[in-house]
């Protein structure tokens, strides 16, 4: 489905306003990398944080936040044959974009409309205009590590990267969802969550996976105000993430 229309008038002015806290709590918010303003997610720090993780809590996270119904899995198949072009299935749902790039070894959606964005510290990244806490951006760190996995289980991963990565320190984060899930010999970890500023909530899912010495991280989101006409979009966005 198309996206919605953008408002004007007094909306319009409140999103801009909204657009310039962005810029003031945490870049990340209009698409740059999402490891949190001003940090660099070397592997010094991968150390630091995987030295954090605790290996006592292994049991399968909650996966009903993200979940994914027919139709949207029927577009998510769609979007996964975009990396892999021998698929019959190789269509781009209706309202979104297809991104591919085999040399860095990744292929997303996005919403069509959105435009790509230089944002310093991301290989690549797309948002809305008007609308600024809609975006998406990718990452991607080498690393000694071969799977995400080797960093810990997944709830004690989401809960360290929101408390202390993924959302800046200004800003108060909340897990909603957390997702795991093998596919072609790797694994993705996705997380569902929120970061509360002073004045605006955003709502973001950030997908990790490792994959031939690189971390990827890919995170999407929108204004908390606008989730529910743009929930499902952002889940087929975070669900799109391929590594080639």
């Amino acid at each position: 489905c198309a996206l919605p229309g953008k408002g004007g008038g007094q909306a319009g002015g409140r999103r801009r306003g909204e657009g310039e806290d962005v810029l003031r709590e945490g870049r990340q918010h209009q698409g740059s990398p999402p490891w949190g303003s001003g940090e660099t997610f070397n592997e010094g720090a991968r150390l630091q944080l995987k030295s954090k993780f605790s290996s006592e809590n292994d049991q399968a996270a909650e996966q009903s936040g993200i979940a994914l119904g027919r139709r949207e899995l029927a577009s998510v198949a769609a979007a996964l044959a975009l990396a892999f072009p021998e698929s019959s299935l190789a269509t781009v749902p209706k309202g979104f974009s297809p991104v591919k790039n085999p040399n860095k070894g990744y292929a997303f959606l996005y919403p069509f409309g959105w435009q790509e964005v230089s944002l310093q510290g991301a290989e690549i990244a797309y948002k809305d205009i008007i609308e600024p806490l809609e975006s998406i951006s990718v990452e991607i760190i080498p690393t000694t590590k071969a799977s995400i996995a080797e960093f810990g289980p997944l709830n004690t991963v989401a809960e360290t990267l929101v408390k202390q990565v993924l959302v800046p320190p200004t800003q108060e984060g909340t897990i909603l969802g957390q997702a795991e899930e093998d596919r072609d010999g790797v694994k993705y970890y996705t997380i569902e969550y929120t970061a509360k500023a002073r004045n605006f909530t955003r709502h973001s899912f950030s997908v990790l996976a490792i994959s031939k010495g690189k971390l990827f991280t890919v995170t999407t989101g929108a204004n908390q105000k606008r989730w529910r006409v743009m929930q499902d979009k952002l889940r087929l966005v975070a669900k799109s993430f391929t590594l080639l």
